[in-house]
Parts: structure tokens; C-alpha cells; sequence
């Protein structure tokens, strides 16, 4: 939910100090030679090799019998965001270093606790939640009993964030075991507090949550400044019994007191409207929570996602948007397949939206958002074409829109866009919107093309648009029946770096994916589809395996939890294009360096002969591909991201447009190069309507 801001700055003192020490005694008993090996590995790893820097890493443990040796490699797995890999790395250091202290007295103070805190600390800002709270209990039972005033602080955020993350995911039970490991820490009331307030929420027992927070406000709870904290934590004990104006009054009170925004309390503001029934304000708060907040500059992404989207859906219900509420219902399922108000909200919504459509009289509600009509309903353009978008509402969901009677692309949720030519003189436009109950509505306006006359119309671009890349790298594989990859990941951070550093991406704006399950894929997705605008750009990169089932006709990605003879375990091109076009941005750009990658056409591919302009481009909303091959196998060290980066990196013009790209530097280079054939195409059944993705530089 939050965290208080004075433990996190008490952590980041306490903990930045007592691990440097814990390094410095490290590094003083070190092998020269093996340090020198250490170094070395630093060296390649800053220069991009990661897998020569992490068999160095390896190498000087393997000579030293050190285990720390490997400690830099799981600290720079967490920041190149291969958390799956720097948990692996954690846990064989962890594993080691409790068999090397078998037999020594337990102490807080320890190199083990050095690593379950850092292990515990990164999986909470930018891991997994789940993994960080089964973290935090396995270390709670080894820990002494005793708290030096140096770890205090770092105590203090481990209690704060496992309690919060198992109260949003309603695990009694690792509650339970917090509560009794802080009952028998010295100096442990901080703990105990936090662990028993969630404890009796989590149980329903409110009236016990209540009086052990307002003990503490009026008498102290025996650790520093528990009055401020008893005061944070009332806002989510009212929010929790559904005392509304009390949760409120708590968090004005809160804020005041601590100096947090109202970032930390858009859940709680959601939970607070939608029990007053006001529906649109929850929708709103909920939409807020689920982007994450910011502390001291690090984005945080909450735990218990499922709350949300669950939370949101029963908004949008109310609301009678059935069409929302069961995509949300869908996405908590994704990040946890058996809640049940998820998957009760669906059962109902399933029934009601089947009696619905057996009623169901009222057409969709037409609105057009591109162009923008400013002369009633006849505007002017001097384009020979020009894209239509707008919304076709209806509560029971949207089946097809037509264009002038052409089917254009269009979402159940109600979005639709597509493209018409244009005559000299008038042009009529007729959008036809059906709903799923067959019913059908009418909406007709007027464009007239005159080369003379300057347009009245532009595309509908309320702000400028931000620059998204999302970049996916499969490499070590739990299958061994999969061969791992050497160049996924180095191949993903080339790119990051790239368009960091030459084009319009800001540094937060790239997120990486790098050892993904399918789960962590679509979590990814769903992240996305919350952060986009509809006037952002996206790049999506994926590197890996891929595979091609002839009989079937289907294209497939291997992410790292697939199994080589089990296809139910493979994630289709049709679901990867399906994501795309969920995420709301004008301009995606597919870029793919894997085996049968070409498969992801199910349309058309465009050669060398087209060439629009910049300005129309950018203009209509468009979703193309880059892939390294058609339907053949490519090599790990990829021919094709060779030629990508030196594009990119050579490039001189202020606007490259991704097809003039692939023309000009791509194609041609590859296919003298090597055997395969990259392909650049539209993405049909994503929204493609025209145009393309154009890179801009600094």
C-alpha cells in the first residue's frame, strides 16, 4: 500500500553504512589474484559483456571457495532488471554462506543477513513482491534475537514492507509467523506492532486493529516516533471498515504529520469512493494506484495488483460498463488465477451480460474524436485520405464498425479507427456501429477536400507524445531440453542504451524484461496498457526463442518457463498481437530478433517501393514489425542486431522512419551476411491504418 518516508530514510542510513562495512571486512580477506579476476569482471560487465564478466565472477569464486565473489553479479543482475537471474544468484550465495556458518552462535549481525536484506530490499522496488515476502519469512526464522541499534533501522523496513506486501495479498499466515518471530526480538515492538495491526485486518477483526493503533497514538509503543507511525496506519484501519470520513480525516491528518503526497493514498482512496458509490472518482484513484508512486525518486509497484483491477472492475459494474469491469476481472486473474472475487465478478458478469443482450434495445453512442469536427459536421481537408477514430459505447460491448461499409478496426470496449480516401468535393462519411445484441447506430458528417483551401482539420493531439520501449530478452532457460542464449540481454541493453542516449526515450520511460516467464509478460503488458497514452509511441523488442508448428500454421515465443514438448506452455503470436492492441499508443513498433519471427505476419509485408511522407505518418495510427528472419532459424550472434544498432547508431537525420531503416541499412547488409531474410511489415490485426514509427533524435 505505502511506506512511511522516516523508515525509509532511517533505512537508507542504517543500511547503507552497515554494508559497507560488511563489504569492507570482506574485501579484506581476499585472494589478490582472485580480486584482480573480480575486477576484471566488473570491467566487462560495465563494457556490455555480461557473459564474459559472469563467468569471470564464477571463475574467482570457483577458485576461491568465496562465495561473495559472486555478490557483485547478483547486484548487477537486479539493475540491467534480470530479477530472475539475480534471485538465483542470491539464493546460492544465501544457501552457501548458512552451510559455511553452521555451528556458529546466530546472530543479527551476520554476512547472511547481508544478503537475505539486499535480496528482500531490491525484490520489493523493482522484483517480485511475492518472492521478497517468502524471502523476509525465510529470514525471520533464522535470525537471532537480538537487534544492534546499526540494523535497527533496516529491521524496521523489512517488518514495514512484508507486512503491507502480505496484507495487500491476504496471506494470514506469513503474518501470523511475523507477529510471533517480533514477539521474540529484543527491541522487536516496532515489528509486533506493524505484523498484529495487518494481522486482525486481514482477519476482520477491525475492533482489535483499532485499539491496539489508537494505545500506541495516546501512549507509545515502545519504539521511535510510534505515535506518527500509529498515525499512518489509522487512515487504512477506518478504509478498512468502511468508516469513510474517519479514513479521510486520518489521512489529512497523516500527511500533515509526515510529509507524504497523496501518491501513497490513491487505494485507499479508491476503496473509500467506490464504498461511498462514487464510481467514476474509484475508477480514477484505482487507475492511479496501479501506475505505482514514487519514493525518493524510485518507482514502487504495489503489491496485490489483483485488489486493484478486482476493485476497479466492481466500479466500472456500477457503472453498467460491462464491457471493462470483465478486462478487468480478467487482469486480476493474471496476477492471480484463483482469487475468487475475481472470479465471481466474472461469473456474474457473464450471466448479466447474456440477459442483457436478450433485452438489450439501445444502439451504441457514436462519438468521433479524429478529426476534429469544427464546423458542426462538414469540416475540410486537403489530404488524399484521412483516419477516422472515435468510441461506439455500449454497455454489453461493441461487435464491428464499418466505414462508408468497409469493417474497420475496432475493440470490444467500444475504440475504433480506420482510414478512407478522399474525392475532390464533398465526401460523405457513414459510421456504422453494431453491438453485440445486433443493434445498430448511425452517425454521418461531411468532409470536403479542397488542395486550395487550408485544412480546418488536424488530427486530434491534445499533447505531445512520450516515447515508450519495453525490451524483452529470453536467455537462460528452465527447460534443458531449450538450449540457453549467450545474447539476449546484451543485445536488449545495446538497444536500451541507444535510444537512451541518441533518440527521445527518457530513462524511465524504457523498461526491460529480461528472463521473463508468461506470467511476467503479461503483467508487463497489463503495466503498459496503464502508463500509455493514446498520443504515446512504443518500441517493443523481444530477443530469444521462437518456434514455428507447420500442421497448426502458428507461430510461437519460448519465454523461460516454456517446456520444448509442451506447446500449452508457449505464448502464440496471436496473443502477442493481441496485446498490442490493447496498448493505447498512436505508433508500435514490433522489433523481433528470433527463429520463425517472420510468422508474426499475418498480412502483408511492404517492400521498398513505398515512401509517405513524415508528417502523414505520424499522423495515423500504425502498428509495423522489424523481424530478423521469415520462417527460418537464426543464429544467437545475430546478424540482424548488428545492422540494427549500426542504423541506429549512424543514423543523421532528425526523423528515421523504422520502414526507411530496414530499406536503406537492413535488408540488403543481413542477407549478404547470412542465410536469413529479415522482413518488415504491418500488423494488421493489431490496428495498423498507416503511417509508421519514426525515430527522433536528441
Amino acid at each position: 500500500m505505502r511506506k512511511s518516508l522516516l523508515t525509509l530514510l532511517l533505512t537508507i542510513f542504517c543500511f547503507g553504512s552497515f554494508a559497507q562495512s560488511m563489504l569492507s571486512m570482506a574485501a579484506a580477506k581476499r585472494p589478490d589474484t582472485d580480486f584482480k579476476t573480480e575486477r576484471e569482471a566488473d570491467k566487462q560487465w560495465k563494457a556490455g559483456n555480461y557473459l564474459e564478466a559472469e563467468q569471470l565472477y564464477r571463475k574467482a569464486y570457483a577458485n576461491s571457495g568465496y562465495i561473495y565473489h559472486l555478490h557483485p553479479l547478483a547486484k548487477n543482475k537486479f539493475e540491467i532488471n534480470d530479477v530472475k537471474g539475480a534471485n538465483a544468484v542470491y539464493d546460492m550465495i544465501i544457501n552457501k554462506t548458512i552451510e559455511n556458518s553452521k555451528g556458529q552462535p546466530k546472530t543479527y549481525v551476520s554476512p547472511v543477513n547481508q544478503y537475505y536484506f539486499e535480496k528482500i530490499d531490491k525484490n520489493f522496488k523493482k522484483g517480485s513482491p511475492e518472492v521478497a515476502l517468502a524471502t523476509t519469512l525465510d529470514f525471520v526464522e533464522s535470525m537471532g534475537t537480538k537487534i544492534g541499534e546499526t540494523e535497527k533501522g533496516y529491521y524496521q523496513m523489512i517488518y514495514t514492507s512484508a507486512c503491507e506486501a502480505a496484507f495487500a495479498l491476504d496471506d494470514e499466515a506469513a503474518l501470523v509467523k511475523l507477529n510471533e518471530k517480533a514477539a521474540q526480538v529484543e527491541k522487536g515492538e516496532y515489528g509486533e506492532f506493524f505484523s498484529y495491526v495487518y494481522l486482525q485486518l486481514v482477519r476482520k477483526d477491525f475492533d482489535k486493529a483499532l485499539k491496539k493503533v489508537e494505545d500506541v497514538m495516546e501512549s507509545g509503543g515502545g519504539f521511535l516516533l510510534s505515535k506518527t507511525v500509529a498515525k499512518s496506519l489509522l487512515p487504512v484501519v477506518y478504509a478498512s471498515m468502511g468508516e469513510n470520513e474517519k479514513a479521510l480525516e486520518a489521512i489529512d491528518r497523516s500527511k500533515s504529520s509526515i510529509m507524504i503526497g497523496d501518491g501513497y493514498y490513491q487505494y485507499l482512496y479508491g476503496v473509500i469512493a467506490l464504498n461511498q458509490k462514487k464510481y467514476p472518482e474509484a475508477i480514477e484513484y484505482f487507475s492511479n494506484a496501479l501506475k505505482g508512486y514514487k519514493v525518493l525518486y524510485a518507482r514502487t509497484e504495489p503489491a496485490g495488483k489483483y485488489k486493484h483491477y478486482t476493485k476497479r472492475a466492481e466500479a466500472y459494474m456500477a457503472l453498467g460498463d460491462l464491457v471493462q469491469a470483465r478486462k478487468d476481472f480478467e487482469s486480476a486473474l493474471v496476477y492471480n488465477p484463483s482469487y475468487e472475487p475475481a472470479l465471481n465478478g466474472i461469473a456474474r458478469l457473464e450471466g448479466r451480460m447474456i440477459n442483457e443482450r436478450k433485452t438489450d434495445k439501445t444502439p451504441p453512442v457514436i462519438a468521433i474524436t479524429e478529426p476534429s469536427v469544427s464546423r458542426g459536421l462538414k469540416v475540410i481537408a486537403s489530404a488524399n485520405d484521412i483516419m477516422i477514430r472515435g468510441k461506439a459505447t455500449d454497455a454489453a460491448g461493441l461487435k464491428s464498425v464499418s466505414l462508408n461499409g468497409q469493417v474497420i478496426y475496432s475493440k470490444g470496449e467500444g475504440d475504433f479507427w480506420g482510414s478512407i480516401s478522399l474525392v475532390n468535393g464533398s465526401n460523405k462519411v457513414t459510421v456504422l456501429a453494431t453491438d453485440m445484441a445486433g443493434n445498430t447506430a448511425e452517425h454521418t458528417f461531411e468532409i470536403e477536400k479542397n488542395d486550395t483551401v487550408q485544412a480546418d482539420i488536424v488530427p486530434v493531439q491534445q499533447k505531445e507524445g512520450k516515447n515508450y520501449a519495453v525490451l524483452i530478452a529470453s536467455q537462460n532457460y528452465d527447460d534443458s531440453a531449450i538450449p540457453s542464449l549467450e545474447n539476449p540481454i546484451p543485445d536488449a541493453v545495446k538497444l536500451k542504451m541507444i535510444l537512451k542516449n541518441s533518440y527521445n526515450f527518457s530513462e524511465e520511460n524504457v523498461l526491460t524484461l529480461f528472463n521473463p516467464e508468461r506470467a511476467d509478460f503479461r503483467k508487463k503488458f497489463l503495466q503498459l496498457t496503464e502508463i500509455l497514452e493514446p498520443e504515446d509511441n512504443l518500441i517493443i523488442f523481444y530477443a530469444g526463442h521462437g518456434i514455428w508448428v507447420d500442421k497448426e500454421k502458428k507461430g510461437y515465443w519460448l519465454l523461460t518457463d516454456a517446456k520444448r514438448n509442451d506447446v500449452n506452455t508457449w505464448l502464440p503470436n496471436k496473443e502477442v498481437l493481441e496485446m498490442i492492441a490493447n496498448v493505447p499508443s498512436r505508433h508500435t513498433l514490433l522489433i523481433t530478433d528470433a527463429c520463425f519471427s517472420g510468422s508474426v505476419f499475418k498480412t502483408r509485408s511492404i517492400g521498398a517501393d513505398a515512401s509517405p511522407a513524415i508528417r502523414e505518418m505520424s499522423e495515423k495510427i500504425s502498428r509495423v514489425a522489424i523481424t530478423s528472419g521469415n520462417d527460418t532459424e537464426v543464429p544467437d550472434q545475430s546478424v540482424f542486431m548488428k545492422y540494427l544498432v549500426k542504423a541506429l547508431n549512424e543514423n543523421k537525420d532528425k526523423y528515421l522512419t523504422a520502414q526507411k531503416m530496414f530499406i536503406t541499412q537492413i535488408i540488403e547488409a543481413v542477407m549478404a551476411e547470412s542465410k536469413t531474410e529479415p522482413r518488415y511489415g504491418t500488423l494488421e490485426l493489431a490496428g495498423h491504418v498507416g503511417g509508421d514509427f519514426i525515430f527522433t533524435k536528441k
